[in-house]
């Protein structure tokens, strides 16, 4: 049962910053509210005011600036899988949007509240490690800009410090010829390992590639060992390399057993899935 709570509508990130000090732990931002919500109902989570953030200007814009695609944080999933603009610019992020939990979910939440959760089992920000993605945290004292990967500190824990909100995300779209796919495994409309794999192939040898795994460990990762690797590589003796870096997948991701599957499941499938999407994005190199 939920129990009563207040909620707070402030018209900027300032007001907003400044509840968040003020009322410090009895209070927490409310965006879509996918996860919040849940969390209140089963006594999880427990906030005596809920800061309302959806009707703060521009936190609800998409746009491009000619170098990377600005998302505000109470876009909603939904929107980030239909939009043109996330099509043309960021076609790999839309994949992954589509495939969070159901459509009720998809529209009511929000990037900005996945990425604040950091739920291990999520969709959205390993496909974003994959562009080098980075978000503006804003307060009454000012902003500052870090890399998702900085972000991401630990299960369900962040870099946001007292009085911060997530304002913006920062897109770089991939080169244009290079390929990208995103895979899962699910259970239970959660995944219990995704990946997220770029790579630009020349005669096909691998000249580069980006790597991603998430939901195995505490967060998702990039894994920049297993790309300087591959580089250089054919792609059939890329793909055994990465069919065979379980061991390293292991130290890297720390993998961790829940209900979803065992930490040796894990390890295997992103493995397995890792040498399957280098195939794939080999085969769509150039395409998107």
């Amino acid at each position: 049962m939920l129990q009563p709570f207040r909620v707070l509508a402030p018209a900027n990130i300032e007001q907003a910053s400044t509840e968040l000090v003020r009322l410090g732990e009895r209070a927490t931002i409310y965006a879509g509210g996918a996860e919040l919500i849940l969390l209140l109902r089963y006594g999880m989570v427990h906030a005596e005011y809920l800061i309302n953030i959806k009707c703060i200007d521009g936190l609800s814009e998409i746009s491009w600036d000619g170098q990377t695609v600005q998302i505000g944080a109470t876009v909603t999933h939904g929107r980030l899988e239909t939009d043109p603009l996330i099509h043309e610019r960021l076609p790999l992020l839309a994949v992954a949007e589509s495939q969070i939990a159901n459509i009720r979910v998809r529209n009511q939440g929000t990037l900005g509240g996945n990425l604040c959760f950091n739920d291990p089992h999520s969709d959205p920000g390993t496909a974003l490690l994959l562009h080098e993605a980075e978000v503006i945290l804003a307060s009454k004292g000012g902003r500052r800009r870090i890399p998702l990967s900085d972000f991401f500190s630990g299960m369900y824990e962040t870099a946001l410090e007292p009085g911060e909100l997530l304002e913006k995300v920062f897109v770089a779209p991939l080169p244009i010829e290079w390929g990208a796919v995103y895979l899962r495994v699910h259970r239970y409309q959660r995944p219990t390992l995704n990946v997220a794999v770029a790579a630009k192939l020349q005669n096909g040898t691998v000249e580069d590639a980006r790597l991603a795994v998430g939901c195995v460990g505490p967060k998702p990762q990039r894994l920049s060992e297993l790309e300087a690797k591959i580089r250089g590589e054919k792609l059939d003796g890329a793909k055994r390399i990465c069919a065979d870096s379980k061991r390293y997948l292991k130290d890297r991701l720390e993998p961790i057993d829940d209900l979803l599957g065992s930490a040796d499941y894990k390890i295997y499938m992103a493995a397995v899935l890792l040498s399957r999407a280098l195939s794939q994005a080999g085969q769509s190199n150039g395409k998107g």
